[in-house]
């Protein structure tokens, strides 16, 4: 696991609290892989509901399951979000 003190943007910052929330490891980054780090389909529906809540956006579990990587993930939920506007 990766431990990082600055985030690219807002959307990281997001993404991997909710997943730190979740999993209970304050020590994830977000070069960690969803998967790699405890996270399963169960957790993915999970941190799909929180993030719906905070962004608005729909069908994000399988957005997450695409795209385990959580700079990947807060690439592409960043762009749903522009698209989304």
């Amino acid at each position: 696991m990766t431990v990082d003190s600055e985030f690219r943007n807002p959307m990281d910052e997001l993404v991997v609290g909710k997943v730190r929330e979740l999993l209970g490891k304050p020590d994830i980054g977000i070069g960690d892989d969803f998967l790699a780090v405890g996270g399963n389909s169960i957790i993915a529906v999970r941190l799909g509901q929180a993030l719906r809540q905070e962004l608005g956006i729909s069908r994000i579990t399988g957005v997450i399951l695409k795209n385990p990587l959580l700079s990947d993930l807060s690439d592409v939920l960043s762009e749903l979000v522009g698209e989304a506007s």
